[in-house]
């Protein structure tokens, strides 16, 4: 910017105030010459300068600093397109964005629209589903499948509640999802089986099969029926069949079919016998694990024997008990709090089958609670060892039915189940070993064969395994007396009784206290003979 002082004018000193005025009569116009038109400012006193001088001024150091710099875009890119064409015809008029003779002004508001049309960058909808790309075994909705993926994602915590956290299920995608882009019968047994849990398991209404879900239970055992008659044993003894076959019969002990339960376990176990036996299936230790839970839970439910190691065609041995000492030892003295009972005395008392199976168990409830209390997680292959060493065992021990080792024998399957199988709470209940564990214990109430403390862990244990709501009109008044009698009053010694036994807090102190609570302001007590009581002990 240039500077010219008229002749006579005195230089403003320091602290003067100082303003500049356009002198378009100093130098003649240039624009004819080809050249931009040049405006000289000069201070002329302390006056301030006027509005329009102001913008001028303004204007002028504002040239060429916004150049180059890009917009970004405005979020109501709708209401710029609505005034599009006001903006479109201000801009496109040169005279409404510069003076009559040429000088820059201030923009009026109508003026600072864009000079380009501002087109809105929006998402497109949805359309389809992310699985159209994905070809699976068969020609089935993708919906459909998007229902398996929901299962998939929940069921490690409906399966194993609670205890999911605590135990390490390796390329479980492997096993369970990958079979569904080659294995049709596979896919329509996932399809059925993740829609009825939806339908009637999570909301406790166990109707029949609807529309949905139908289609795929028949179109399932219409596959599965072509490929035992054909002559093809990759296809027939494969992973995926056992799976499919496995699910059936876990469908059908939800819905209480018990013959057909039985029917699809026995098909299951030649389908094991053939590839090999059970060990073969090692490497698989997690559909190992599902096939032996349905199978306990079958026998559970019906009363009769489980069909693995017991079955003709799959007789072999059962599995040895898990070495737990290794885990112990490394993990300090953390089995004193739920051993305490496995003394020599008590042990002794007991038949020696029975005895070792207690102490197995035993030991793996101490390696649970370290779990729980390091928070670290146990191994697919220890879960499934302590499970089907202790239980199939149990299963095949026989004692009178109203001496201490039969109570013993289904008090400890009562605590096994609700460690490994956990379906109780999905409203699957057990109603003969229910039956059968009710009549023990009322023939040990009317004799002296146990111990009072060890009779109040056995009354404990079944109420929050196999007990239900019909079970307090016996259960809770028998458990009253008797924790009276052990001197207890609050759920603290309570709860040191039953851990001086065996216990879990994580699974088993929620529902424990709550029947513990409700057990002790049991109003409708009827007057027992206490005296008997002392017997016991």
């Amino acid at each position: 910017m240039a500077s010219t002082k008229p002749s006579g004018e005195q230089v403003p000193g320091y602290g003067e105030r100082r303003h500049f005025v356009p002198l378009t009569s100093v130098l003649p116009d240039l624009s004819s010459r080809g050249s931009a038109r040049l405006h000289f400012v000069v201070s002329t006193g302390m006056e301030k300068p006027d509005p329009e001088l102001r913008r001028f001024i303004r204007s002028h150091v504002m040239l060429g600093k916004n150049k180059g710099k890009a917009q970004r875009p405005r979020k109501r890119v709708t209401k710029e397109l609505q005034n599009d064409s006001s903006s479109s015809s201000c801009v496109s008029n040169p005279s409404a964005a510069s003076g009559q003779d040429g000088d820059m002004v201030e923009p009026s508001a109508s003026s600072t629209k864009p000079s380009h049309t501002v087109l809105p960058v929006t998402v497109p909808r949805k359309f389809g589903s992310q699985l159209d790309t994905i070809r699976f075994a068969d020609a089935v909705e993708p919906v459909s499948v998007e229902v398996v993926l929901q299962f998939s994602s929940i069921a490690k915590k409906v399966m194993f509640p609670r205890l999911e956290s605590y135990i390490l299920f390796e390329r479980r995608a492997d096993n369970w999802i990958a079979p569904l882009i080659v294995d049709p019968a596979y896919l329509h047994l996932m399809i059925f089986t993740s829609q009825y849990y939806f339908d009637a398991i999570l909301p406790r209404k166990f109707t029949p099969l609807n529309e949905r879900s139908l289609p795929h239970f028949l179109e399932t055992l219409r596959l599965l029926r072509k490929r035992i008659a054909e002559d093809d044993d990759q296809v027939r003894l494969s992973l995926s069949t056992a799976a499919t076959v496995m699910g059936l019969a876990g469908y059908a002990q939800i819905i209480g079919d018990s013959k057909s339960a039985r029917h699809h376990m026995e098909g299951l176990c030649r389908i094991v016998s053939l590839r090999g036996g059970v060990t073969t299936f090692r490497d698989n230790g997690k559909l190992l694990l599902e096939i032996f839970r349905v199978d306990l839970g079958a026998a559970l439910h019906s009363g009769s024997m489980p069909v693995f190691f017991n079955h003709p065609s799959c007789r072999e041995p059962i599995l040895p008990y898990p070495d737990l000492s290794l885990l112990l030892m490394t993990r300090g003295s953390v089995a004193n709090g739920s051993t305490r009972r496995d003394s020599t005395t008590f042990l002794d008392d007991m038949d020696d089958e029975l005895a070792r199976a207690w102490k197995v168990m035993s030991e793996f409830c101490s390696v649970i609670n370290f779990a729980v209390d390091s928070a670290q997680r146990i191994s697919t292959e220890t879960y499934l060892d302590a499970m089907t060493s202790v239980m199939y065992r149990l299963f095949d021990m026989h004692f009178e039915a109203d001496s201490s080792d039969e109570a013993i024998r289904l008090g400890l399957l009562a605590f096994s189940t609700s460690v490994f199988l956990q379906w109780q709470h999905l409203g699957m209940p057990y109603p003969h070993f229910s039956a059968t564990f009710r009549g023990c214990l009322a023939t040990l109430t009317s004799s002296s064969h146990i111990n009072l403390q060890l009779l109040v862990w056995l009354l404990m244990v079944g109420a929050v395994s196999v007990f239900d709501a019909a079970d307090d009109e016996w259960l809770k008044p028998l458990l009253l007396v008797n924790t009276r009698h052990c001197e207890i009053d609050c759920w603290s010694k309570m709860r040191d009784l039953l851990d001086s036994f065996m216990w879990i807090a994580l699974l088993q102190d929620g529902p424990g206290k709550a029947v513990f609570d409700s057990t002790i302001t049991y109003i409708d007590t009827p007057l027992l003979d206490l005296s008997r009581a002392h017997a016991y002990q």
